[in-house]
């Protein structure tokens, strides 16, 4: 059989822990040796919440060790390795077009905890997989406790004849060490926070670890809130280092002696924590447990001799090196890179995959927004959708006004007019709704269905519950007022992720967003342009054909659609035109309800995405949607911020007066327009403006659209697994 690639990763990319650092460690290994990797994405029942893709396989996708293949593209491959039993709990949601020499089913995990209570159905698991390819496919543990419990069970899974253990780089985790243990040693663990991972009681916990300060330092590396509370009260010599707050490197660089011991109830499968340790050079102490596995290279105590054995061996420098030396002698003979590289030849030879890699078909991205008072959905889809790459085809169903927008940014989208302006019906609307988006979805089978709006419609909700091979995602910005979207937040479960800009206000948000947060991707504020696209000063004064020297002021309060600005922007106005020099224009929405007003001298503009040309002018007199905000912020741009009041609209007020109370812009409130005159002489100062600018220069500069495309692009090259059906 002719090979697109020597090897193919089945597997949960997303997984947090030692599953995905083993499967980097193995890419790395095989592309070192010369084999081509592919990697197919399944989404297993095991992660509720939506994980990204494991930084340190991102890592080696980025570094060109491995491709993100498309799932339902067909592959060949020499091996196929299946990475954790629960990847196959159920079967992909789609057909994938895999051939394969050999497949292994690599048990990261045994099947029963130590009082026999099931992590998962082995026998539906090893089914799946002969379905998937097509014969019985063999359990390749990672370890002997694994292996014990396979091998029990009566008419079990065919075994691999070797366990497939975990293995790392150990130059890569090689530490330099003094010669003998600290004054005072420092001991320590690391392991993802879950109390399985720790002994039974505080108490075991103190008798182990030493509860007695002076003797020696605690530090560990991988608490939650119920670790803290575990622990609760930390003794005053230890310390508790949140999960992920340090690289493991370093932290076992800080240390003289790594100590695990677990919960009687943990059935621990390999143990990578404890191999890092080990390649670091450190001496370790275990349970008896491990023996089988880690042999020589450990110490072994019940949990009431721990104690005896640190002291005995940081009272003997010799034996403390010479314990160290043992267990990085054992990395690097049976856990290496080297190692893997030479178990994966004995499968299937020296690597023989060649030719390009295979054409991805374009994965469709469904984005349906709202209708808005503005365009701030419209405005962050776009930046989403402008930024996906190839092998993604956004198309768009809204039901905003500004769909011409849309196409004439290139996109394909199909409008739907909100009940508002029909006078429809909410329920007969919500009904059309919904046979319009499942007509939608069923003709163009997206990967994604991305969201906008501050409510999921009733409508959309049904639409979806019939989209079952696609992720559902709903992009919303916080600043929700206190109190408000109840019924919307409800409705949250009916989507895989919610991707949730960051807003530079958001210390001030007190919105009910703020404490529903379990689906939630955080990402830095999103934008449509970005720095790299913004006009230079002149260029973007001879784009809108202004003056190219004297003061240039750009008025930028909205559609009015809800809020009359009207009052304060014929006050501005007046202002503004007396003063000698100076260019005023005015910005008019594209989808306002009143139509341009005309004379006073004020130059109309209708520009979208405006935010280009925000360089032509000295200050703006703006609205405070979230888009505008951050635009002009982000750009440098000096502006005088007005609220939007409207009790259906964010709080727009806390991020204006937040602006101002950092020195990055000033605020302004509609009713308080004698104030007015003030605050625009404020910005006509080039001394305040060039402070303002400052400020502003050290806000980080990083563009959440590109963040979101990412997640978009990875959940639509990943399958759904994770139900049956």
């Amino acid at each position: 059989m002719s090979r697109s690639h020597d090897i193919l990763v089945l597997a949960d990319l997303r997984f947090p822990g030692g599953t995905s650092t083993a499967i980097a460690a193995e890419i790395e290994a095989q592309a070192r040796a010369g084999h081509r990797t592919g990697l197919v994405a399944l989404k297993a029942p095991v992660l509720r919440f939506p994980h990204p893709i494991h930084p340190e396989i991102k890592a080696q996708i980025a570094a060109g060790r491995a491709e993100l293949l498309d799932p339902e593209t067909p592959v060949s491959a020499g091996l196929v390795l299946i990475h954790h039993p629960q990847v196959l709990t159920h079967l992909p949601r789609v057909p994938l077009g895999i051939a394969a020499e050999h497949a292994l089913l690599v048990a990261h995990h045994p099947p029963f905890d130590a009082e026999g209570s099931p992590f998962y159905d082995w026998r539906r698991i090893d089914r799946n997989a002969a379905a998937l390819f097509g014969r019985r496919v063999p359990w390749a543990p990672v370890g002997p406790a694994v292996r014990r419990q396979l091998a029990a069970l009566p008419d079990g899974p065919a075994l691999w004849a070797a366990d497939w253990h975990n293995v790392l780089d150990p130059d890569a985790w090689r530490v330099a060490r003094g010669p003998a243990p600290r004054t005072v040693p420092v001991i320590g663990r690391h392991s993802r926070p879950d109390l399985l991972k720790w002994p039974a009681t505080r108490e075991e916990a103190l008798r182990i670890y030493s509860a007695a300060p002076g003797a020696v330092a605690v530090r560990i590396l991988g608490g939650d809130a119920a670790v803290a509370a575990f622990l609760e009260p930390l003794p005053a010599h230890w310390e508790l280092l949140p999960f992920g707050s340090v690289p493991p490197r370093a932290f076992l660089a800080s240390l003289d002696t790594y100590v695990y011991f677990h919960h009687p109830r943990w059935v621990e499968a390999f143990g990578r924590t404890v191999l890092e340790a080990m390649a670091a050079g450190l001496p370790v102490v275990l349970p008896a447990s491990f023996r089988e596995l880690f042999g020589a290279a450990a110490l072994y105590a019940e949990p009431a001799e721990v104690q005896a054995v640190l002291r005995a061996l940081h009272a003997d420098p010799a034996a403390w090196r010479a314990a160290g030396e043992r267990a990085r002698t054992a990395v690097a003979e049976r856990f290496s890179l080297a190692r893997h590289a030479q178990r994966v030849a004995d499968v299937i030879g020296r690597p023989t995959a060649g030719g390009p890699p295979r054409p991805r078909r374009p994965r469709t991205v469904l984005f349906f927004t709202s209708n808005g008072i503005g365009l701030g959905h419209v405005t962050r889809a776009l930046a989403i959708a402008k930024r996906c790459g190839p092998g993604i085809e956004p198309v768009f169903v809204t039901l905003s006004q500004g769909a011409r927008l849309i196409e004439e940014a290139g996109f394909a989208v199909q409008y739907l007019p909100f009940h508002a302006y029909l006078g429809a019906d909410v329920n007969r609307w919500n009904q059309h709704l919904a046979a319009e988006l499942g007509e939608a979805i069923r003709f163009y089978d997206p990967s994604v269905v991305l969201f906008d709006g501050n409510t999921p419609y009733a409508g959309f909700v049904q639409a979806l519950q019939k989209a079952e091979r696609a992720w559902a995602v709903w992009v919303r910005r916080g600043f929700w007022r206190p109190g408000s979207g109840a019924a919307a937040l409800e409705r949250e479960g009916a989507f895989d992720a919610v991707i949730e800009p960051e807003d530079l206000a958001e210390i001030l948000d007190e919105g009910p967003t703020t404490q529903q947060r379990g689906r939630t991707r955080r990402v830095a504020p999103i934008r449509l342009v970005d720095g790299a696209e913004l006009l230079p000063r002149e260029a973007a004064r001879r784009a809108l054909d202004l003056p190219g020297a004297g003061t240039c002021v750009l008025l930028q309060l909205g559609a009015g659609n809800n809020y009359d600005f009207a009052g304060l922007q014929e006050r501005a106005i007046a202002l503004l035109s007396r003063v000698p020099g100076l260019t005023l224009a005015a910005l008019e929405s594209p989808i306002a309800l009143e139509p341009p007003s005309d004379g006073n001298g004020v130059r109309r503009l209708r520009l979208f995405p405006a935010g280009r040309y925000v360089r032509a002018f000295d200050f703006v007199v703006s609205a405070v949607g979230y888009n505008s905000y951050h635009e002009l912020l982000l750009s440098g741009t000096p502006a005088l911020f007005v609220p939007n009041e409207h009790p259906m609209m964010d709080d727009q007020r806390a991020r204006a007066e937040h602006a101002e109370r950092m020195g990055w812009s000033l605020a302004l409130r509609t009713d308080d327009i004698y104030r007015l005159g003030a605050k625009l002489d404020r910005l006509l100062d080039p001394g305040e403006r060039e402070a303002m600018r400052r400020r502003m220069a050290l806000l980080p500069q990083r563009n959440g659209a590109e963040e979101a495309a990412e997640i978009v692009r990875e959940m639509a090259l990943t399958v759904r697994a994770d139900r049956a059906g």
